[in-house]
């Protein structure tokens, strides 16, 4: 992710535009690639962008501010950042209201107690943060779980402690 994406998305963010819009945004650009081809597209005229961008927002009611905002990341050609804009928004948004999105991947369907530990783990790390958790099954883990979010992995499989093992018996 780019400094310019990071910088844009906190403009984003400072602007007060809620998370609800952005994502309405995310979903408008990139489920019509053909919006985000004609803005990345040099050959066409700027007032013409302008005005798809304002006819497609006003479709979707996205709000005056965001509208504004694509507006100017046409004019300044930064709509091929758009995807980056975008995470890194999601990613700010996320810090600042103490939320943290993890997923963990079981080695098979998990049982209570085991979900209950893993939220443990996260909650005695990170008591500020509101854990917004989803789940996936790997069988390949052979059991256990891995939690991977935030920056961090926490490795509880069965596979990764043989390989923690393997590390220890061959001095790695």
């Amino acid at each position: 992710m780019t400094q310019a994406a990071v910088n844009n998305a906190k403009v984003l963010y400072q602007l007060s535009v809620e998370r609800a819009v952005v994502e309405k945004t995310d979903a408008l650009i990139f489920l019509t690639p053909e919006l985000l081809e004609v803005l990345e597209n040099p050959t066409i005229d700027e007032k013409k962008k302008q005005e798809i961008i304002e006819r497609v927002c006003a479709l979707e009611e996205i709000p005056q501010i965001m509208v504004n905002f694509l507006k100017m990341m046409s004019h300044l050609g930064n709509c091929d950042m758009m995807r980056q804009i975008f995470d890194a928004y999601y990613q700010y948004w996320d810090e600042q209201n103490h939320i943290m999105r993890v997923q963990i991947i079981f080695a098979d369907q998990p049982d209570e107690a085991t979900r209950y530990e893993a939220e443990q783990l996260l909650q005695e790390k990170y008591p500020d943060y509101k854990i917004e958790m989803t789940e996936s099954v790997d069988e390949s883990l052979l059991g256990g779980y891995l939690i991977r979010g935030f920056h961090e992995e926490f490795d509880r499989s069965y596979e990764g402690r043989l390989r923690q093992l393997e590390r220890k018996l061959t001095g790695r």
